[in-house]
């Protein structure tokens, strides 16, 4: 039985690793489950597009929404400044920010219900 946590410490710790915070607050198989799926369709995006699909100078606004993926958006476009990769706009580079896009958007989701279930123990079975 998962008991209660501080909500804006597993809200933190769900931003810095997907499924941080549902790890931290006792749900093993959600924080598996989250952490392996926000990240490989992440990855997945970054496989298509390179590392330019997350640059804060070449998505400005894009790259507000891929904050959500934390750490790993931003080693992402830190590298994408000092690599200084060539920009390949290409249909196929275009889904790789859409899946860099959706991870993120997904992540929120995952934070938000780490953060509802942080206070919220389990649930006695009959």
């Amino acid at each position: 039985m998962a008991q209660a946590r501080d909500p804006g410490r597993t809200l933190l710790l769900a931003w810095l690793l997907p499924g941080g915070g549902h790890f931290y607050a006792g749900r093993l198989g959600r924080a598996t489950l989250y952490c392996v799926t926000v990240t490989a369709v992440f990855v997945a995006g970054l496989a298509m597009g390179g590392l330019s699909t997350v640059s804060l100078t070449g998505h400005k606004w894009a790259f507000l929404l891929q904050m959500f993926d934390g750490p790993l958006a931003i080693a992402t476009a830190v590298a994408s400044h000092l690599l200084r990769p060539p920009v390949n706009p290409t249909q196929l580079a275009d889904l790789g920010l859409t899946f860099t896009l959706v991870s993120a958007a997904f992540n929120v989701l995952v934070m938000a219900d780490a953060f509802y279930l942080a206070d919220k123990p389990d649930e006695e079975t009959a």
